[in-house]
């Protein structure tokens, strides 16, 4: 290719279009017909006769305890999907919801939005959202449900 020649930048444009595709791309998982037919799991769809409650973005020390002493007069048990900086802020609220019997899942480090492509940092950020989430816990979390349900080629990849 000869420096300088229009078709070399014109190639060149083409990189960062293709880099934020292949890292956006994942998250067409959140179309609500490819999820229902693909990926049920994302969609929600689980097992006949089986009701999955959860509540994400917590630990919150005002709001949590409201609905954990709610989940404890109905005998019900449900998973809570957990920021890590909010597990590191109410690091106490978090180990009440394991100690009460709640099921603790990653919800991620923040809740920001995937929009600029950085699979590194988002698999930094979900192993450290992961750690302190099963710190909380007292073992490893099974279950991760991204920030607006959309996954990253980052956060696909953690």
């Amino acid at each position: 290719m000869r420096q300088g020649s229009h078709a070399g930048r014109a190639a060149w444009a083409v990189v960062p279009a293709a880099v934020a595709l292949a890292h956006i791309g994942p998250a067409a998982t959140w179309l609500p017909e490819l999820r229902r037919r693909r990926f049920p799991g994302l969609a929600g769809r689980g097992s006949a006769g089986h009701v999955a409650l959860t509540f994400d973005d917590g630990p919150d020390p005002v709001s949590t305890p409201r609905f954990l002493d709610v989940l404890d007069g109905l005998g019900v048990r449900a998973t809570f999907f957990l920021l890590g900086e909010n597990v590191v802020r109410h690091p106490a609220t978090a180990r009440e919801l394991a100690r009460r019997g709640h099921e603790l899942a990653v919800h991620g480090w923040a809740h920001d939005g995937p929009w600029l492509p950085s699979p590194g940092r988002d698999a930094r950020e979900l192993a450290r959202a992961a750690l302190v989430v099963g710190e909380a816990a007292g073992r490893e979390p099974f279950w991760y449900r991204p920030p607006y349900g959309i996954l990253s080629s980052g956060r696909w990849a953690a």
